[in-house]
Order: structure tokens, then C-alpha cells, then sequence
């Protein structure tokens, strides 16, 4: 069974933390992760399943115990406790606060979208958990399941086919493995359902419900775009509030994500709408097939979204910047440690120019500028650009290594 990165984060992350908090996107391996660290020692951890404890309304850690070592789910001599689906555990939040302050356990959670674990953690646990997101593969694990050699700096005519595969079907590791396109579509069908009956249903209204699907296909087919509310409403026949409802539970959801406008203020530049993008290439295309929808032609962009989500640093903002006359960037990371910026800009075929649009963004900011990206098809190289550098990179890969 092979063991992606996050696979490795949060090893390390549960070496120094008691309390480890692992949320993200459904059947995107979280289960298979914890499992794969349970068996590296059975012995000192316990793996606990809360949707199948007989018994989910614990009041206190030690109420909890009791009752693990009583049904013979935890022994005497174990220490960690991984709790798998944890959000079924309606008083989640004082558990997890009672182990943290005995601190005779080391605890790991996970969870299924932002809305329930939040709602079952309560405030009781700020400033006392660690928290890691896994989302679907990307491309370097999507590599890896697909048993491909990975160099550090892979070669686009070495995985053109792969490119192409991941841009098409996305990294949902049930969907990676599946061998045809019958059977990927068969998976794409009951992740997409899966959302639909422990998400959604429980979270919208009758209206929000029924329109949930008109408003996933509008914003596929309007990915990357600006987004704006009236439009919406007028073309969709849905009240502001139930529109902002539905995107509040696709973004909780992990299905979709938002990206706001470079926060600057000048006159001259959009600061009000955000973008929105799929945090999936495959449920992306997904969407467009079942609503036999044209998209936006931004599928390397919402690529290159999706990978910015896993790859980027920590203490990293992420914005576009886009002028009222129209010109943009599309993506700034703002680094809150140094306060520097690094501007992406996304093309679908191959190019070693530096944009003009750099000239523009490096007059008002440049003192704020690490260094300018392009990610492209297969150029791999770097330029100078005034007493900076613009790093072109193949679109799959890593900008942040030199």
C-alpha cells in the first residue's frame, strides 16, 4: 500500500502534538492514513470507528474511556487513540479538551467536512489542537499510485499521459485506480452521491436543496471567473441568501474553493468579488458531463488551484489581483511570515515570456515580490525580471523548489 505525503505530515505532526485534528474532503484516504500509523504500532495505539460505537453520547474523556475498555477497543498499555469519523461524537469538543489537559493520551481525529467537525468541536479547543488537511492526490501522489518512477525534476514528455489523465479525471484515489473510464465515471457517481446524503441534505432547506445542482453547474461552468451574486440570482431564479448558502456548504464541503481579491485597496483594482474554483479536476469535469455544460476553458487553472492547496506553505494567504479594466494575475501567495509575495500567472500551452502584466504588478508592489511565476505546459527555466527572477514551471510542478 503505498504512502502518500500527507501520510507523512501527519506522523510527524502527532510526534509533537496531543491532539491532532485530520479534516478534509470525503474518500480522499484520511481512513487509510490512520489506519496505515495504527499498524506501525498496535501495541501502544488504539483505532476507535465512532459511527459504529453502540454508544455516541459520552459526556467526558473518562466517560469515553470506560466504555472503550470495557467493550475491549482499548487496552490498558495504549496511549494514542486514533478516532476515526470523530464527528459523530455529539460532545466532541469537551472530550477532546478533557484529553488534552489530563494529557495522559495522545489523541487523533478525523473528520468529513468543515461543517461538522467544527460544528461538533465547539470553542472549547482553540488554541489546543493541530490541525492538517488531506485532499484528493496531487499530481506527485497521483505519480505514485500510478507505480510512475519520480525524479525531482520530471520531464513533461515523461508524463504527458498522466498530465492529461489527472487533468481529465483528478486525484480521488478510487478514481485514480480505476482502470476504465466506465469505472471512473462509476466512482465520480457515488463520491458525487456521498456528498449529496451526508452533506448536503442535512445542511439545506428544500429551496437550497433543489437548486443545489444548478448552482455546482453554474460555478463549473464559470470557473476561475469572477463571481457575482446578482448575476447568479437573476440567471438561476435563486434568492442571494440560498445562493450564499449553497457556495458556504460546497466550500465546507471541500468541493469547491473561493478566492478572494488581493486586499490592497487601490482604486483601480477589484476588491469585492472572489473567484471559485473546484478543489477537483475530475468533479469538476464530473459536473459538466452531468449537466452537459461547455466550461470556461480554465481546467489548467483550476489544476494548477488544486495544487497550490497542497503544496503551499503553512502561513500562506491566496489571492488573485485584477485590475477594473481587466487585466489580472492569476494567483498571489502572500507569506505572512515575511511578508512577501509571489504573483502566478497560469497558461495552457507552453511559453517563456514574461508577461507584461508583471511590469504592472512589480511598479505598485515590487518591494513586496519574492520572485514571479509562470506555470505552463513543459517550459522549464528561469529568467531574470529586473533584480528579480520569474521561475517558468511545468504546470504539475513544485515552484516552490529552486
Amino acid at each position: 500500500m503505498i504512502k502518500i505525503k500527507a501520510y507523512f505530515k501527519v506522523k510527524e505532526l502527532i510526534k509533537k502534538e496531543k491532539l491532532v485534528v485530520v479534516i478534509g474532503p470525503r474518500r480522499v484516504g484520511k481512513t487509510t492514513i490512520i489506519k496505515q500509523l495504527v499498524e506501525e504500532d498496535t501495541q501502544a495505539n488504539a483505532y476507535i470507528l465512532a459511527d459504529q460505537l453502540s454508544k455516541r453520547d459520552f459526556k467526558t474523556a473518562n466517560e469515553l474511556i470506560s466504555y472503550l475498555q470495557f467493550n475491549g477497543l482499548l487496552k490498558q498499555n495504549q496511549t494514542r487513540i486514533f478516532i476515526d469519523e470523530a464527528h459523530y461524537l455529539p460532545n466532541l469538543g469537551i472530550i477532546l479538551k478533557n484529553f488534552f489537559d489530563d494529557g495522559k493520551y495522545r489523541v487523533v481525529v478525523t473528520g468529513s467536512g468543515s461543517f461538522n467537525i467544527y460544528h461538533n468541536l465547539g470553542s472549547e479547543l482553540v488554541g489546543r489542537k493541530a490541525m492538517i488537511y488531506i485532499y484528493p492526490f496531487d499530481f506527485e501522489d497521483f505519480l505514485l499510485a500510478k507505480g510512475k518512477n519520480i525524479e525531482a525534476k520530471v520531464e513533461y514528455d515523461f508524463v504527458k499521459n498522466e498530465v492529461q489523465e489527472y487533468l481529465e479525471w483528478g486525484g480521488y484515489p478510487e478514481v485514480v485506480m480505476a482502470k476504465t473510464a466506465e469505472e471512473k465515471i462509476d466512482c465520480q457517481v457515488k463520491i458525487f452521491q456521498s456528498y449529496l446524503d451526508e452533506d448536503v441534505k442535512l445542511l439545506l432547506n428544500r429551496e437550497e436543496y433543489f437548486g443545489f445542482e444548478d448552482v455546482l453547474g453554474y460555478l463549473a461552468k464559470n470557473v476561475g471567473s469572477i463571481l457575482i451574486w446578482e448575476n447568479m440570482r437573476r440567471d438561476l431564479g435563486l434568492s442571494i441568501v440560498a445562493l450564499k448558502k449553497i457556495k458556504e456548504v460546497l466550500d465546507h464541503s471541500f468541493i469547491t474553493y473561493h478566492v478572494l481579491p488581493f486586499p490592497m485597496n487601490r482604486a483601480d483594482e477589484i476588491k469585492k468579488h472572489q473567484k471559485t474554483y473546484f478543489v477537483d479536476n475530475g468533479l469538476l469535469n464530473y459536473v459538466l458531463r452531468k449537466k452537459m455544460l461547455v466550461g470556461s476553458g480554465k481546467r489548467e487553472e483550476n489544476f494548477v488551484l488544486s495544487q497550490l492547496l497542497k503544496i503551499k506553505q503553512t502561513a500562506t494567504d491566496l489571492y488573485f489581483w485584477q485590475r477594473k479594466n481587466g487585466f489580472e494575475i492569476d494567483f498571489i501567495l502572500y507569506n505572512l511570515l515575511d511578508k512577501k509575495l509571489i504573483p502566478v500567472e497560469v497558461k495552457s500551452g507552453d511559453t517563456d515570456n514574461i508577461p507584461k502584466i508583471f511590469n504592472t504588478f512589480e511598479a505598485a508592489y515590487g518591494e513586496m515580490v519574492d520572485y514571479y511565476v509562470v506555470m505552463n505546459r513543459s517550459i522549464r527555466k528561469t529568467r531574470s525580471f529586473g533584480e528579480k527572477e520569474v521561475r517558468f514551471r511545468q504546470m504539475f510542478e513544485n515552484f516552490y523548489l529552486p
